[in-house]
């Protein structure tokens, strides 16, 4: 399998822009007075910085790189909780806004707060919140037991004369939601989407719009979403995590669509998108940098490790893709009381690992875990390619053989996948091989090959038993061509998951053949058997009310299903007294733990097929007597008409009348009716009168 060979023709590993640069996200403020200025193209450390938040914040600059405003995201009652409340700081680094215990999102909330542009409305912002799962720590905020979930402020820059103030806030907007919250541009280059969880079953993609905020399109996943969403910066790529799993989805920036999800055969604490959309970075729970292929027909198999990170006495925090092409990720390090950032370099193109770039102690002992949340699409680098590197086409050997590959480009410096940095590389297993060559100028070329080896592991399976007339499904493994023998004894002797068929006890042998190489396992199945039983009558037929006297003869441990109706539900001759139509099961399992079964079917006659009517009802909303319909068991269907006393039909449906009237409550009063009833298989005509009481 021939990867795409990922190039980039940069300066210092800065990367090229296909479109004119946007400055909107130079400006970064995050965790505890820490700050970074990416306007020169290099970041550095800019001070000051009022922020104060544990994960997540926000901060968003003009399109000239010049600081708007910033914010935490939210907070609790800094009295109770010795945390900020929730901030929002103007560019002279002064509150703008406080948030208080009530409004906005979590102080520990992962991604708590992310800040766009609003569309259609010159100078003003809308920074989305969002809650954090530990909300109700220490007790939930009154009037808000799930917590606030998405919330909303419109930001002003207008006002206090150009330093910002807040318009109007706009808070619960979807509850309960926790800890993601992302931003895609639209498709149409001005409106967004805002993806946030919709409690744990999946996703919420509100669009934002000169209209506002709209209504939510929801996305549920079989297994529920949680943690971070991350968007790559194309916005045709999700992924964001629940449990110990990765998910990744396809995103349609147009029409707000997920789809297609993919579920990452990594677990991830932290992931983050390529500036050009055609990777997916993480860091594994076990510290290891791992980046996916995104173009790759098999992305789970595109999986590269990139290197291990230290993980003695360091956690590794939240990953962003950065406006100089980079992708930081903090490192916090207990031993040294510092918070680090360090870097992936080069990621759309040769990666590598820059550790520790920049450092910030931690006040008081305090750590953040967090990098500020922006629209991906700010930091979007499309790039090729210019180095040809060419290891050729993948390659199978038999075993002991070798192969010599050959990065094919003079007077660079070469990084094998297993260390190596020399130009050539002697393969003599199987594996990928990857090389990075970087040229002067930083010219970076990748490419890998795939090298495979004839090897046999085969294992047949353990010994085990069954009953008689019973199937068991095999759960064997193996290369190449696969046979069972016998081959009468399993459903498909050439694969290795068959079914056993087998009437007795047999030993199975499995063979594997690949390239003119051939392994054999084998293992025993006893088939074990199974106890003789009858239940008599096997049929009948009873009266509603009735009972009937089951018999069963059979050895071993007795069990009847289901227990409605039944005298005993572990005896041999239980009396049946269903209320319905029922087939009971015996069940007799012998002391080889085998199981065998009779049913009988006891028939009862229907119910009443008579409708009874209420002559009133009192539909005052106390879930007693509130709506008039016809009553019976064994009513399949009926069609309603409601008249006044002057004959102005009132209601007309197939579902009980509420005792309204174009929407207001109708008079008291006795009203007539008719009704057509399906019921027991017939349809019966009903006239009459019922009385509305309030």
């Amino acid at each position: 399998m021939k990867n795409i060979k990922l190039l980039a023709t940069i300066t210092g590993c800065l990367f090229l822009l296909t479109a004119k640069a946007q400055k909107e996200g130079n400006i970064w403020h995050f965790g505890q007075g820490a700050a970074l200025d990416f306007n020169s193209g290099t970041a550095t450390i800019s001070t000051p910085s009022s922020m104060w938040s544990f994960e997540g914040s926000a901060s968003i600059a003009d399109a000239n790189g010049n600081l708007l405003f910033y914010s935490n995201g939210g907070g609790r009652d800094p009295i109770l909780s010795g945390q900020s409340s929730g901030k929002i700081w103007n560019r002279n680094h002064e509150g703008m806004y406080d948030m208080g215990n009530t409004e906005g999102g979590g102080f520990s909330s992962a991604q708590s707060s992310v800040i766009v542009p609003r569309p259609g409305v010159a100078n003003h912002y809308l920074l989305f919140t969002m809650e954090e799962i530990e909300f109700n720590v220490g007790g939930s905020v009154p009037g808000q037991p799930q917590g606030r979930g998405l919330s909303y402020f419109d930001v002003d820059m207008s006002l206090n004369g150009g330093l910002g103030g807040v318009a109007s806030y706009t808070g619960l907007v979807l509850v309960p939601s926790y800890e993601g919250l992302c931003a895609i541009r639209h498709a149409n280059g001005s409106d967004y989407w805002i993806l946030v969880h919709n409690d744990t079953f999946g996703l919420a993609v509100f669009p934002v719009n000169t209209l506002g905020v709209g209504t939510p399109l929801f996305y549920n996943t079989p297994n529920g979403t949680g943690g971070m969403i991350k968007a790559s910066p194309d916005g045709k790529w999700l992924t964001c995590s629940k449990v110990s799993d990765q998910i990744l989805f396809q995103f349609d920036p147009s029409s707000g669509v997920i789809s297609n999800p993919l579920l990452l055969n990594a677990e991830l604490n932290n992931a983050e998108f390529s500036p050009n959309s055609k990777r997916l970075f993480g860091i594994t729970s076990n510290a290891s940098v791992i980046y996916f292929d995104l173009t790759s027909p098999d992305i789970n198999a595109s999986q590269t490790t990139l290197g291990t990170l230290s993980n003695i006495g360091i956690i590794n925090g939240q990953m962003q893709v950065a406006p100089d092409g980079k992708i930081y990720f903090i490192q916090i390090s207990f031993i040294e009381n510092t918070v680090f950032l360090s870097t992936i370099v080069c990621p759309n193109t040769a990666p590598f690992i820059e550790l520790k770039k920049f450092a910030y102690t931690m006040p008081g002992g305090n750590s953040f875990f967090g990098l500020p949340n922006f629209d991906n699409a700010i930091f979007r680098r499309d790039i090729d390619p210019p180095l040809p590197v060419d290891l050729g086409a993948d390659q199978t050997l038999c075993e002991n053989q070798s192969v010599v590959l050959n990065a094919g480009i003079n007077n660079a410096s070469y990084n094998w996948s297993n260390g190596s940095t020399f130009q050539t590389l002697t393969a003599l297993s199987a594996g990928t091989y990857t090389v990075t060559v970087t040229a002067p100028g930083c010219g970076i070329g990748v490419d890998s090959v795939v090298i495979k080896q004839v090897v046999l592991n085969l294992e047949a399976g353990s010994d085990q038993s069954l009953c008689a007339g019973n199937t068991v499904l095999l759960e064997a493994s193996g290369n190449g061509t696969l046979s069972w023998s016998p081959a009468a004894a399993v459903s498909n002797p050439g694969i290795a998951t068959p079914f056993f068929i087998g009437d007795s006890s047999t030993v199975l042998v499995l063979t594997a053949s690949l390239d003119g190489c051939t392994a054999q396992d084998s293992f025993e199945i006893s088939v074990l058997p199974i106890p003789m039983l009858r239940v008599v009558p096997t049929d009948s037929t009873i009266l509603a009310g009735s009972s009937v006297q089951l018999i069963g003869t059979g050895t071993g441990t007795i069990s009847w299903t289901p227990t409605d109706g039944l005298s005993c539900t572990n005896c041999l001759d239980p009396v049946a007294t269903p209320t319905e139509t029922t087939v009971y099961t015996m069940v007799v399992t012998n002391a080889a733990g085998c199981s065998a079964s009779a049913s009988v079917t006891v028939t009862v006659t229907p119910p009443d097929c008579t409708p009874d009517f209420p002559n009133a009802f009192t539909p005052n909303g106390d879930a007693a007597n509130d709506q008039f319909k016809p009553i019976g068991d064994a009513i399949e269907s009926f069609d309603l008409s409601v008249y006044n006393r002057w004959g102005q039909k009132v209601y007309k449906g197939n579902s009980a009348w509420d005792g309204r009237l174009n929407d207001q409550d109708a008079p008291s009063d006795v009203y007539i009716y008719t009704v057509d009833v399906k019921i027991c298989d017939s349809v019966l005509s009903r006239t009459g009168d019922v009385t509305l009481l309030r």
